[in-house]
């Protein structure tokens, strides 16, 4: 894969095409959001001024770090509340999350303000991952993609055959745990690993796989983040009691087996 060219032209001149541009809410804050043929791009001072941060001072932390080598750009963007498009200085989703993990919150003395650091750390990242996701075209694909496509599905279906019988005694060794959809909840999971619940689930958001999520039928819950269902560890199923709907976690066989592996390094740790 190229690597992504630092500095490109402003959107008029760009070779690609002019940026999409398009921005969602955060908890009350816009977020823009410019996309190319290079992938999605956010206006670090505009992330700064809903957070209260320096954007010059956070600037430098990035272009400190080898990880956003490639990863940023300075461009002409009109972003909401300002009359024009100006010079902004732009970082790629891939290097959002760590932008934002090497945010010392603790050091915030105000408490507001530190709050709002904090809780993007927490759901900022799956945000904008969500935002794109849903805005990402839909392109009718070639017959040559298709039959690549084709080969190596069938090739992955032999190296899965293959991993299947190598894997398969462990795989199996959850089967009397789980229900008849192969899903375990999060209290028996618990009482394998010898916990409780809370205790599972708060170590679990310690550990960056939940999050504190609001429900949309009320109230906040720890549950799996998006990336964690997505990858087929963890489901989550709406299930009713006195007349309430609330969200439960479930864990796969893949999810048992994650969480049994790191609980067992901590632990021997």
């Amino acid at each position: 894969m190229s690597e992504l060219q630092s500095n490109p032209p402003a959107p008029e001149n760009h070779g690609g095409g002019p940026y999409d541009t398009g921005t969602f809410m955060f908890h009350g804050d816009p977020v823009t959001v410019l996309t190319d043929d290079r992938g999605n791009w956010a206006v670090l001072g505009q992330l700064c001024a809903n957070l209260t941060l320096d954007a010059n001072g956070q600037r430098q932390m990035i272009e400190r770090n080898a990880w956003s080598k490639g990863r940023t750009c300075v461009t002409h963007v009109r972003v909401p509340g300002d009359d024009r498009a100006r010079p902004h200085f732009l970082v790629h989703e891939r290097i959002v999350p760590m932008w934002l993990a090497n945010i010392t919150a603790s050091r915030i003395t105000d408490e507001s303000k530190r709050a709002k650091v904090e809780r993007a750390q927490v759901e900022l990242a799956d945000a904008l991952y969500e935002y794109v996701s849903a805005r990402r075209p839909v392109r009718e694909p070639s017959k040559l993609e298709l039959a690549r496509d084709l080969v190596e599905a069938l090739e992955a279906r032999e190296k899965l055959e293959a991993t299947n019988k190598v894997l398969a005694p462990k795989a199996g060794k959850w089967d009397a745990f789980m229900n008849a959809e192969g899903l375990i909840g999060m209290t028996e999971l618990a009482d394998i690993l010898g916990t409780n619940v809370r205790q599972l689930t708060g170590w679990l958001v310690d550990r960056g796989i939940y999050r504190k999520q609001t429900s949309e039928h009320g109230g906040r819950r720890n549950l799996p983040r998006v990336t964690y269902r997505n990858s087929g560890h963890f489901e989550v199923k709406f299930e009713e009691k006195n007349g309430f709907k609330f969200p439960v976690a479930y864990a796969t066989s893949e999810g048992v087996d994650l969480i049994v592996d790191l609980w067992t390094q901590q632990n021997a740790a």
